[in-house]
């Protein structure tokens, strides 16, 4: 089947440009972005593999390490990837974390491409191509890409493998094919426990729609495998029997920790969805013609998957958006089962209707265009270490100065005062001196030293910055920060967490 796929794409010239523009969008979005969306991404992974690797670390400040409630297997495989940078000396963590991005984008792009390409080769070429276009170029899919996220990593373990079952379904697997299918879906789950509706959902299609229930035993042995590596793992970590999935079941359910933030209402992945995979205003087209046609794909995998997981976690009191990332590279093929219907009612619409279809389409381009470049190079999410990569690059390797002032706190604290060690271990050998008090700054009289803050702690203060001699030439971005100004000056409250470095000029 997947030499199938080769002969498609090698027969056509315009999808090999599709891919081969998505490709390298995807390698801009590696190479460009920073840091973290979520802080789970980084304390519960990166900070604890520090702690596992015997390297200063952050775990005293997680409660969820104390409480033994985060499974490890990401933590080991993230471990792994550092000894083996280490052992060839690639240590710069900004670096590793590149190369990184770069492996997750790459692994992602194959996939869901084939993935799309699979189930869409028999439609007709325009919606192949819409299909891959929303895969490749929405504005928020390549960068989710290149996350080493529990959502991520599970999502590309999961759907990678009901990929490699629904090739082979037909061919009678074997009892060893199946256990690995169980096994790799246990490493799913302990990847990321709420991939649990997921895994369910696919047994769902095999019981009911395939009806190949002696399927169900081997991928239960593969399964029952994997609990036990992953409990081992678990014990190798903590350093003590536990059971990690009711750990986070009794401390997130039972307890209600997960209902105490990040509580909304039912509804909230609806807009999660009409904003990602089809850019708004243009989604609401779209999405209205997938549902309708979504009553003659209600046996399809990924309809019973997908459904299931959106409505799973639309139930649960704690909502975020991220929860929704593993589903995400998939919707653009249930997007394109409603695309022939929607092609069908713009040509039988008149002339005015279709004016206003345009007009949408346009301004829905024109918005994801502007999206995808925001998210590339002024991301938010990212402000804290997109800075700590600038210092490093401006004063740490440059040598440019022994010191480094910071009012407030220092960039290597999170807003919730939180310290991000990993990355601050490239900074031993420069002095990082807190100050606290804005009036401080006047007793500071060397030349071309450095002052790091954001625009939270300064706005008020810029003149009498500009009157010490302090001038900024670096932002975390610089977009932002005329925005916030802006946003200052009209008495509204803009991205207070956007950083800027200072130089003393005289």
């Amino acid at each position: 089947m997947l030499f199938d796929i080769k002969g498609i794409i090698q027969k056509d010239t315009k999808l090999r440009y599709i891919l081969f523009a998505g490709l390298i969008l995807q390698l801009a979005f590696s190479l460009s972005t920073t840091g973290f969306y979520h802080a789970d991404q980084h304390f519960q992974i990166i900070e604890f593999s520090s702690y596992q690797l015997g390297e200063p670390n952050a775990t005293p400040y997680i409660w969820e390490f104390d409480q033994a409630i985060r499974p490890t297997l990401q933590v080991y495989l993230f471990s792994a990837y550092r000894s083996l940078l280490h052992y060839t000396g690639f240590n710069d963590p900004y670096n590793q974390l590149t190369l990184m991005r770069i492996i997750m984008g790459l692994l992602n792009f194959i996939l869901f491409n084939l993935i799309c390409i699979y189930y869409t080769k028999t439609e007709n070429k325009k919606v192949l191509y819409l299909v891959l276009i929303m895969l490749n170029f929405s504005w928020c899919l390549p960068y989710i890409r290149t996350l080493f996220s529990s959502e991520m990593l599970s999502s590309f373990f999961f759907f990678g493998t009901v990929f490699l079952y629904e090739i082979r379904k037909d061919r009678e697997p074997n009892f060893a094919f199946l256990a690995l299918t169980g096994f790799l879906l246990c490493l799913t789950f302990y990847i990321r426990f709420q991939s649990a509706f997921l895994i369910l959902g696919f047994i769902i299609w095999i019981i009911f729609i395939l009806k190949k229930r002696k399927h169900l035993f081997p991928i239960a042995a593969g399964f029952a495998a994997g609990v036990l590596l992953n409990t081992w793992l678990d014990y190798g970590f903590y350093h003590q029997l536990v059971i990690t999935p009711y750990e986070y079941y009794y401390s997130n359910i039972v307890l209600k920790k997960a209902a105490t933030f990040g509580t909304s209402g039912p509804y909230l992945y609806i807009g999660v969805l009409l904003a990602t995979t089809a850019i708004f205003p243009v989604s609401l087209f779209l999405y209205y013609y997938a549902v309708k046609a979504c009553r003659k794909k209600y046996n399809h995998l990924l309809f019973i998957t997908a459904l299931l997981f959106i409505l799973a976690h639309s139930i649960v009191r704690h909502k975020e958006e991220r929860f929704m990332f593993p589903i995400l590279c998939i919707l653009p093929v249930i997007t394109g089962w409603g695309i022939p219907a929607f092609i069908q009612f713009y040509n039988n619409c008149k002339r005015g209707m279709r004016i206003f279809i345009k007009s949408i389409i346009g301004f829905s381009i024109v918005l994801n265009c502007f999206l995808l470049y925001v998210l590339m190079f002024h991301n938010p999410a990212t402000q804290l270490v997109d800075f700590t990569s600038l210092l490093n690059n401006r004063i740490n390797k440059s040598g440019d100065s022994s010191k480094l002032y910071c009012l407030g706190r220092t960039p290597f604290i999170t807003s919730f005062r939180l310290p991000i060690v990993f990355y601050s271990n490239a900074f031993k050998k420069k002095e990082i001196v807190m100050i606290n008090d804005i009036d401080s700054i006047r007793n500071l009289k060397e030349k071309n030293i450095y002052l790091a803050t954001t625009f939270g702690i300064i706005k008020n203060h810029r003149s009498m910055m500009d009157s010490l001699g302090f001038k900024p030439v670096a932002y975390s971005s610089g977009l932002l920060w005329k925005i916030n100004e802006f946003l200052y000056k009209k008495k509204r409250k803009g991205v207070l967490e956007i950083w800027v470095l200072y130089k003393k000029m005289n």
